[in-house]
């Protein structure tokens, strides 16, 4: 038996076949994890912010064109396809998520290729194996936001600035900035791939290895062409309108810091896959003392990322999925250190490595069984919420909520913010409220929270349980005194009536 699977494994390198069948068994797999239970999820307040941005600049032809160069600084893939599925299928769950989860399915083996051209079959196909069944990656997958396009987008221009440093083809390195571009395009967080290009600019001309090809002046002016003039676009930005694109966004982000370095770096930890980042890091120890140029360059995209958006969160508003982008190197990392496993322990067989995987598959495919079945996609449910109080609300009564871009979408009407409005507001008003709060993000003043708790009617919970957190969503009913004084002398006389009789 050891010997068979072994033999099979050996195979791979030469049977293009069963290479092929295998990356369609994984790529199905992926198909099937993503559109499973795609459109039942409510969505949340992110998903509500990129529905509103594609329909209002990509829902048609001339939109489009207005909202692209050379009249906006991007070209938002994602969101534009998005744009042209809710014009097709109309806005749902379902549809809003439809190119996430297509493009987290496809980059399955899109990024195959060039992981099996760098380390082989076996490492491409652990690799997509393990961003097959990722729940960081099957989460984001099922959302209608940009992070399964940024991660194809991010990884294919690093993958491509590569083979153009090895194989000294300055037409890549325009290739590289495309899709740096097309990146930069769906977040400015493809910005991270700057420091993992200089550091392994640094360790190419540091450290006595053998220089690829491609790592002359030239080409480097090339890649830093660019930059510069981005840079003097920046400074123009600057003169003209007093602020720019990266001066805006430091300014959004800054002063926000909401995570202590330990705590973002565990949080990180967490959403890669803890047995994953253990594997990974065995194989990132070993390329630290390889030769090897593309290990080399595969842990830093794995890692300067994260060192970075740690070093940063004393002073910025950080949070784990700015990191998302580093999974597929994780990936590859485990691949390698697997591939490698039966070396390591001495012995002739692939059993322990196959072991291993199945360790790192099956503890993956539990938290996705969890995500399924008990953790309601991992998010709160605000579309049971807004629909009890739809079908229990009155036409005049008022609703006020933590996320009125929620209420608005699942309610369709308007909806306040809760912290617009006072005690005495509500007091005053001598109408019903609706109170819809999310417990654990939504920010409530405390003197109005309490005085919900107390004059209040709990009319349901919601809570989703998490590891390490609940997802809780109150739902209050605020009666005002002559409502409730009318609705007794209705109600009393007919008792008494009643029990006369």
């Amino acid at each position: 038996m050891k010997q068979r699977l072994t033999s099979l494994i050996e195979k791979l390198d030469f049977n293009t076949g069963l290479q092929y069948w295998l990356l369609a068994a994984i790529t199905l797999l992926a198909l099937a994890l993503r559109f499973y239970k795609l459109g039942q999820w409510s969505f949340w307040i992110d998903e509500i912010f990129t529905i509103n941005h594609a329909q209002a600049h990509f829902s048609s032809l001339a939109l489009i064109f207005q909202h692209i160069p050379p009249h906006r600084n991007w070209i938002p893939l994602s969101v534009i396809a998005t744009a042209s599925v809710l014009n097709l299928a109309g806005t749902s769950e379902w549809s809003a998520r439809l190119v996430p989860a297509l493009i987290g399915i496809i980059s399955i083996p899109l990024l195959y290729f060039p992981v099996k051209q760098l380390f082989g079959v076996r490492v491409g196909l652990i690799m997509a194996l393990l961003l097959a069944v990722s729940p960081w990656h099957l989460f984001w997958s099922q959302n209608a936001r940009f992070y399964t396009a940024l991660l194809l987008l991010y990884t294919l221009a690093l993958f491509v600035l590569f083979y153009s440093l090895e194989q000294n083809r300055p037409l890549y390195l325009l290739l590289f900035v495309v899709l740096f571009y097309l990146a930069m395009s769906e977040r400015l967080i493809a910005l991270f791939l700057v420091p993992v290009i200089g550091c392994y600019l640094l360790l190419l001309k540091l450290l006595p290895v053998e220089k690829p090809h491609g790592f002359q002046m030239r080409n480097i002016l090339i890649l830093i062409a660019p930059g510069l003039v981005f840079g003097l676009y920046e400074v123009y930005l600057f003169v003209v309108r007093g602020s720019s694109i990266l001066t805006g966004t430091l300014d959004t982000f800054a002063e926000q810091a909401n995570h202590s370095p330990l705590r973002l770096a565990l949080a990180i930890l967490y959403r890669l896959g803890i047995p994953l980042v253990c594997v990974g890091s065995v194989g990132g120890l070993n390329a630290f003392w390889s030769k090897n140029r593309q290990e080399w360059f595969v842990t830093l995209g794995a890692v300067v990322p994260i060192l970075a958006i740690v070093a940063i969160s004393p002073f910025f508003f950080t949070v784990d999925r700015y990191v998302f982008v580093t999974l597929p190197f994780w990936a590859i990392l485990a691949g390698l250190a697997l591939e490698r496993l039966p070396s390591i322990v001495s012995t002739r067989t692939a059993l322990p490595a196959v072991a291993l995987l199945s360790i790192l598959v099956l503890s993956a495919m539990s938290e996705n069984m969890l995500y399924f079945q008990y953790q309601n996609g991992n998010r709160p449910d605000w579309r049971t919420a807004f629909a009890i109080v739809a079908q229990a609300k009155q036409a005049d009564d008022r609703v006020l909520t933590t996320q009125p871009e929620m209420g608005e979408y699942y309610l369709q009407e308007k909806v306040d913010n809760v912290n617009s409005f006072t005690v005495t507001d509500i007091e005053r008003s001598q109408q019903s409220f609706w109170f819809v709060i999310d417990e654990s993000t939504g920010y409530v003043d405390p003197a109005l929270h309490a005085w919900i708790k107390q004059h209040s009617t709990l009319v349901e919970v919601l809570d989703i349980h998490l590891p390490a957190k609940s997802i809780s969503i109150r739902i209050y009913r605020y009666e005002p005194a002559q409502k409730v004084a009318q609705l007794q002398s209705l109600v009393l006389p007919a008792l008494a009536s009643m029990s006369e009789g």
